[in-house]
């Protein structure tokens, strides 16, 4: 095989494996970080691009490639698809993957110090979800490890282009809250598959109905007040709001785990414009 078709090989295997996470990782960091471009000289706002795009993608690939070679079972159950069951890359081959874009994520921070501690949560994180029971947890799956990950990409995002400022830590700390609230809605997606993984998501712990009157009639006002205390809600109230209502109203339709599948995707859309609201300000 040619280096060409090497490099287009693998370039398949990054995109088929990754491309349903980019709508929470690729899209909301490259939206966000728009907001720190301003008064920057072209050049350096071309050369900071670049570099945040391979921050991203190095997180996105390891986080994924870290899942897969720890979640085999799962995934012949709900994701045959995906690149071990499916036969396209073999585990040894994911396992060599692994080691060579966790060598890259690592380098970032080495470039860009300021970095240094969104890459090292990045990193526990990934451990915490794959290798302890408490990311198995609902608790510790939403509530810590996707707050933290939030935190960590959206940071990454701006300081990628420019120091934070205030406002723009106080957004970070608002969507990452957030995100760690509502993200109940990615686990009543996928039920037979985490009961077989040995996961204890809130729709398995307290039932799927009950989980989702809690995201509808709780978590939903709750992520309201959080942005609304982080100063985000103020840039489009009414637009955020009805997001929130739409949300709510498809969680508690019960069609299926395709629809919610659906809901989940609208979450990461509606996610995704609230940070472009907030990097046009």
């Amino acid at each position: 095989m040619s280096s060409y078709s090497l490099i287009l090989r693998e370039f398949d295997v990054f995109f088929s494996f990754t491309w349903r996470d980019w709508s929470f990782t690729l899209i909301p960091a490259t939206t966000f970080t728009v907001g720190a471009m301003r008064g920057l000289p072209i050049s350096t706002v071309i050369t900071n691009y670049l570099f945040m795009i391979f921050c991203m993608s190095t997180f996105l690939y390891f986080v994924n490639l870290s899942n897969l070679i720890t979640g085999i079972v799962e995934d012949k159950i709900d994701r045959k698809d995906r690149l071990i069951p499916s036969g396209k890359v073999t585990l040894r081959g994911a396992k060599i993957r692994w080691m060579i874009v966790l060598s890259s994520y690592l380098a970032t921070s080495i470039y860009e110090p300021s970095m240094l501690s969104e890459t090292i949560a990045g990193l526990f994180i990934t451990a915490f979800l794959c290798l302890t029971s408490g990311g198995n947890h609902w608790f510790g799956k939403n509530n810590i490890a996707m707050t933290v990950v939030t935190w960590a990409i959206l940071g990454v995002s701006w300081k990628s282009m420019a120091p934070h400022s205030p406002e723009s830590q106080m957004w970070v700390y608002g969507m990452a809250v957030r995100t760690g609230i509502m993200m109940y809605i990615a686990d009543i997606r996928d039920i037979k598959g985490d009961t077989v993984s040995g996961r204890k998501t809130m729709s398995i712990a307290f039932g799927d109905w009950e989980t989702r009157l809690l995201i509808s009639f709780v978590f939903s006002p709750l992520s309201l007040f959080i942005l609304n205390l982080s100063h985000i809600l103020e840039f489009a109230p009414w637009t955020i709001t009805i997001s929130h209502i739409i949300i709510a109203y498809r969680v508690l339709q019960m069609k299926g785990s395709r629809y919610d599948h659906k809901t989940y995707m609208y979450f990461t859309y509606f996610h995704c414009g609230i940070l472009a609201l907030l990097a046009t300000e």
